[in-house]
């Protein structure tokens, strides 16, 4: 029962509003904007968008190697290589039933 009454207590200050915005949403930047300017909020942003361009151009570099390791991994979380990738298989509508190539 005590579980339920932490819930409960929990969504009683998200409905009044109590509790503080999560990132990503308009209440946030709106509140972001307010306290610090449109300037700090557009800086904040850009250098965002810059991390998210250097994170792809190592991802791209490094693509290779993570495909290997992938390749490597003992358990097989990640399908690398698959025979019905490799065959080009269209495996929308029927199982198994291959590509027409023209």
């Amino acid at each position: 029962m005590k579980n339920n009454k932490i819930d409960i207590e929990l969504d009683v200050e998200d409905l009044l509003g109590l509790l503080p915005y999560k990132k990503g949403t308009l209440e946030y930047d709106l509140n972001f904007i307010i306290e610090n300017g449109m300037d700090k909020y557009l800086e904040v942003q850009q250098e965002h968008e810059n991390k998210k361009r250097e994170f792809i151009e190592l991802f791209k570099e490094c693509y290779s190697d993570i495909v290997k390791i992938m390749e490597l991994d003992p358990h097989k979380r990640v399908a690398v290589n698959c025979f019905t990738c490799i065959k080009g298989m269209d495996l929308s509508k029927q199982y198994g039933k291959p590509k027409i190539k023209e």
